[in-house]
């Protein structure tokens, strides 16, 4: 195996390229998670029902304790086959797009992300936040949605399945973005919005080689629809 080294804000980082899945273990990686989280979603919709919460607070709930937790399982295996340790500390053994960058790239980028996800939220006018929530869904929508989500969605698709999609360059950006989107299909007008930030985000990943930037402007801008309810 090849073993390259990039240099990043006066670092050397040792980048191992990942083995590609092949088209069926990559649709299953990419939808059965999906699948498990919409059945569980179905199942909690009489409980949320019958504590007078939106319905839609059923899937905020599977997204946290269904589709998190297999995300990260999943994680855990493949880091255990390469390591021989489960541990949170041996996931970078299987994750790209490490490269670290310096802090005003940050500050450059993150403003110019967020708008252009303002940009198109006008446009759309999706509806993120559950109808009638009150402080409580709220709040922990914002946690669910606007933190742990994004951080296992960014860490899953983007930095463990992409680099390992069956196909390369622009293709496996918009390939990522339309497959990372799928959770999304609930309702169309949401995910016609996420794809578009599912696919800005894809872009600078690859175009940066840096996961991180993208986890802290996703976080940004999936916690503006329930921190502005909140407020």
């Amino acid at each position: 195996m090849t073993v390259t080294m990039t240099r990043s804000a006066g670092t050397r980082v040792a980048r191992h390229p990942a083995q590609r899945f092949d088209w069926p273990a990559t649709l299953a990686l990419h939808l059965l998670p999906v699948a498990a989280t919409f059945a569980a979603a179905f199942a909690l919709r009489a409980p949320v029902r019958a504590l007078d919460l939106p319905p839609q607070f059923a899937l905020t709930l599977a997204f946290a304790f269904v589709l998190t937790p297999i995300q990260l399982g999943l994680l855990l295996h493949a880091a255990h086959r390469v390591t021989g340790r489960w541990s949170l500390v041996a996931l970078p053994s299987v994750l790209s797009f490490q490269r670290r960058l310096p802090p005003r790239l940050y500050l450059m980028l993150l403003p110019s992300l967020a708008a252009i996800a303002l940009g198109v939220a006008i446009l759309l006018d999706p509806d993120l936040v559950p109808a009638g929530a009150g402080t409580g869904v709220l709040a922990a929508t914002l946690v669910v949605d606007g933190l742990l989500r994004p951080v296992a969605q960014e860490v899953y698709f983007r930095a463990y399945l992409l680099p390992r999609l069956p196909v390369g360059g622009g293709l496996a950006v918009l390939t990522s973005a339309a497959l990372s989107t799928v959770q999304f299909a609930w309702h169309p007008q949401p995910a016609v919005f996420m794809f578009v930030v599912q696919l800005m985000l894809a872009a600078v990943t690859v175009r940066l080689g840096s996961v991180r930037v993208t986890i802290a402007a996703h976080c940004l801008i999936a916690a503006a629809a329930p921190l502005a309810a909140l407020l």
